[in-house]
């Protein structure tokens, strides 16, 4: 691969960020770590008048697509770090056309080379080593970016069953072993009794009756009218409010991919 053309990918990021001044990095790639591995440019710009960053991002690849599919695949997995720190909707737009319609914003996150920095580390780290909870903050980024109620809604759940299916403690003696039981002791593991949750304190039936939205929604047997959207909408908030926290907190307390 190191004889193979190197490639330089334009990218667009849609959301409320930009930067101050251009930002430039040099960091490594790949999914192996190595004495010499492979580094990627990368150059992240404002999007003059309108919301979101540019980048270009060089890529080792034998073809145009490899690379450009490669350039997405590894910024975007550092969105999906950078998104649950800044908690800000990070859409990377994947058409080689720049779409003029997408929603703007008047008011912007700065974020500082550092953080560009720390994220690029983080999601190299996870795709090393837990791919499973790099996966579950994908889903949190496409929650706080798409517009769809109920598309909103499974994103946020599913990255908190994903990492509570990956990660449980044993489920107690004659519970069922389905997500239920596993999210539920997945919270009791980080945050003690349903009594000292936080956001969600002493609600013992939250879990069970999101997850019944979720199956409805995930199904299609949930009615596409108006009262089932203020339904639906009326959770989100609460829930991705859980989902942040129990993402952050399950980072900083249970895992440990430096090791």
């Amino acid at each position: 691969m190191i004889n193979a053309p190197v490639w330089e990918v334009n990218l667009v990021v849609y959301g409320s960020i930009t930067v101050e001044k251009t930002v430039k990095l040099n960091e490594p790639k790949g999914l192996q770590l190595s004495d010499d591995p492979f580094y990627s440019d990368i150059e992240i710009k404002r999007r003059g008048s309108s919301s979101g960053i540019e980048a270009i991002v060089t890529a080792y690849a034998p073809s145009k697509q490899l690379a450009r599919e490669a350039a997405i695949l590894y910024f975007g997995q550092m969105l999906d770090a950078l998104a649950i720190r800044i908690d800000q909707p990070l859409y990377l737009n994947f058409g080689d056309r720049q779409r003029n319609d997408y929603e703007t914003h008047d008011t912007l996150r700065r974020v500082k080379k550092e953080e560009w920095h720390k994220a690029f580390k983080e999601a190299r780290l996870l795709a090393m080593k837990e791919s499973t909870f790099l996966r579950a903050l994908g889903w949190y980024r496409k929650g706080l970016y798409t517009e769809d109620p109920f598309d909103k809604f499974l994103a946020f759940w599913n990255s908190i069953e994903i990492v509570a299916t990956k990660y449980h403690p044993p489920i107690p003696e004659g519970r069922s072993t389905g997500s239920i039981s596993k999210i539920w002791e997945s919270f009791k593991s980080i945050w003690g009794e349903c009594d000292n949750w936080d956001i969600i304190q002493g609600q013992k039936n939250w879990i069970d009756d999101n997850y019944k939205i979720r199956i409805a929604i995930a199904h299609g047997t949930q009615p596409v009218d108006i009262e089932t959207v203020k339904n639906v909408v009326t959770k989100i908030d609460i829930l991705k409010l859980v989902a942040n926290k129990f993402l952050t907190d399950w980072r900083q307390r249970r895992l440990n991919p430096e090791n």
